[in-house]
């Protein structure tokens, strides 16, 4: 599998992720139960480099709860939680692969992490640390996210806000710009050649989505997702980025064993 196939993959599985629990939930009628769903989907990511294009791909999505453990696109590990009244604490270990947006700049890392969430009558709320597992940037990432699910019949629309802290080197490594990967767009011939560009401090990110899930029977579900991220000015100051914000969107069928 080529880096750029990958990379849109790993892409694919962090949009469709906000929706993989209301996934579950739907599928399973709300037990808990273990689950199997496998999809298919279309992604488009418009990235903040400079002319950079809106990309559309084909993708495959996979989610499985077994026990404790799940998989969920490009995340897995084992979720411990607590039905409690009015409340249900949950704590994920996990590893999550991690590449950067942009053509030419595809990377493969893993991350592990451990994510703290509460989920109530008034929303779902989680507080995430995840570090570079792979020795590839040896950086970190904080991640706060709020979310509420509206469920009108067989609809469930979800809306989403999420800030993210990155330290300088999780920073660069997600937009920072090499000088083989100035190299590789030179030796491909492409028609822009993004400028040596590190990103030299760490970046605060805000961003939100919105998720929608149609259940059109009891096994197949379909699933719509838009998520916009403005950046933090220690990257829109970067000499490869001629935008402040980076979108995706995905639209895609699941079917449930």
């Amino acid at each position: 599998m080529s880096k750029a196939i990958l990379a849109t993959f790993l892409a694919a599985g962090a949009v469709f992720s906000p929706v993989s629990v209301v996934c579950a939930q739907e599928t399973d009628g709300g037990r808990g139960e273990n689950y199997i769903a496998v999809g298919v989907g279309t992604l488009d990511q418009h990235t903040p480099f400079n002319a950079a294009s809106t990309q559309t791909s084909l993708i495959p999505f996979v989610s499985i709860k077994q026990g404790a453990y799940y998989f969920e696109g490009a995340e897995t590990g084992f979720r411990l939680d607590k039905d409690l009244v009015g409340i249900t604490p949950s704590l994920d270990l996990f590893v999550a692969a991690r590449s950067p947006q942009g053509r030419d700049r595809e990377k493969l890392s893993f991350d592990a992490g451990v994510r703290i969430s509460l989920d109530t009558r008034s929303g779902k709320l989680s507080g995430e640390f995840r570090h570079d597992l792979s020795d590839k940037f040896s950086g970190s990432e904080i991640i706060a996210r709020y979310s509420y699910p509206v469920s009108i019949g067989r609809f469930t629309i979800t809306p989403a806000v999420q800030a993210s802290w990155l330290d300088r080197k999780a920073a660069n490594y997600m937009y920072g710009v090499t000088a083989a990967q100035r190299a590789r767009m030179i030796r491909k011939e492409r028609r822009v050649i993004l400028p040596v560009a590190p990103i030299t401090d760490e970046a605060l990110n805000l961003g939100g989505d919105l998720s929608m899930v149609v259940q059109l029977n009891e096994r197949v579900m379909l699933i719509a997702v838009v998520g916009v991220t403005y950046l933090d000015k220690s990257i829109q100051r970067s000499a490869a980025i001629d935008q402040n914000w980076s979108a995706q969107s995905g639209l895609g069928v699941t079917y449930r064993f």
